[in-house]
């Protein structure tokens, strides 16, 4: 039953993990959207592909990176028992993100279009990708408490 309950709970952490990294790339792209026709296509078509390619891509680096919280016995269970850290990470990443794109934080950048330099704001991208990170780490590595685990299973054994 247990490893049943271990399988069930890694196809959870990388489906939550998929959708908070989704939505957070979404959310950027929507922050980053100017109007216009050509610009909707490609936040209603492009954007999501992308969004899911580096959601997939940024979790298989997590995951490697937490590996050794998976494999070894005695780091699991002391991440197990300090559970509350990934969540702490979850919302400092979120905090991050959103200080990103505050007007202290964002930064200016020019660039060529048409022979014309045009100025654009963009979030701090130290603050954005960290945050990002932080997000797809700690939703993947988010363990319910040992006493959670240990409810479901005495509800699912006879």
């Amino acid at each position: 039953m247990n490893k049943l309950i271990n399988i069930a709970t890694v196809f959870i952490q990388i489906g939550l993990a998929l959708i908070a990294t989704f939505i957070l790339y979404m959310l950027f792209a929507l922050f980053d959207y100017q109007g216009g026709i050509a610009n909707f296509i490609g936040l209603a078509l492009f954007q999501p592909l992308f969004a899911m390619l580096f959601s997939i891509l940024t979790i298989t680096v997590c995951g490697l990176i937490g590996l050794p919280i998976r494999l070894s016995k005695r780091i699991n269970d002391w991440w197990i028992q300090h559970f509350y850290l990934s969540i702490f990470m979850v919302f400092l990443g979120i905090v991050s993100c959103t200080i990103s794109l505050t007007s202290g934080f964002v930064e200016e950048t020019t660039y060529r279009m048409d022979g014309m330099e045009m100025a654009r704001t963009i979030p701090n991208q130290i603050l954005s990708i960290a945050g990002w990170f932080f997000v797809a780490f700690g939703t993947l590595h988010m363990f319910p408490p040992k006493s959670l685990r240990d409810k479901i299973a005495n509800f699912f054994t006879p």
